[in-house]
């Protein structure tokens, strides 16, 4: 498993599991999640992950800017969606 996958695993599992993920984009900056359960997403969690710049909530969207590697693990995440 590369770094990617195993950021979009961690990932994941803190916005509450696939099947919470509604939606999922990107900008240049930022991954984009659109959440069925808001409050299963552990913000905290997700900042204290080492490749993570900032996490946002912002127009109902979970974003999260990333140090590197942005569009690998925007790619690692679609591969894991149901």
């Amino acid at each position: 498993m590369n770094r990617a996958d195993e950021l979009a695993t961690r990932l994941l599992g803190l916005v509450g599991g696939p099947d919470n993920v509604v939606e999922l984009t990107h900008c240049w900056a930022r991954l984009r999640f659109v959440l069925r359960d808001e409050a299963m997403a552990d913000d905290h969690a997700i900042g204290a992950l080492d490749q993570v710049a900032v996490v946002v909530r912002q127009h109902g969207q979970l974003q999260v800017a990333l140090m590197r590697g942005l569009l690998e693990t925007y790619d690692a995440l679609r591969s894991q969606l149901p």
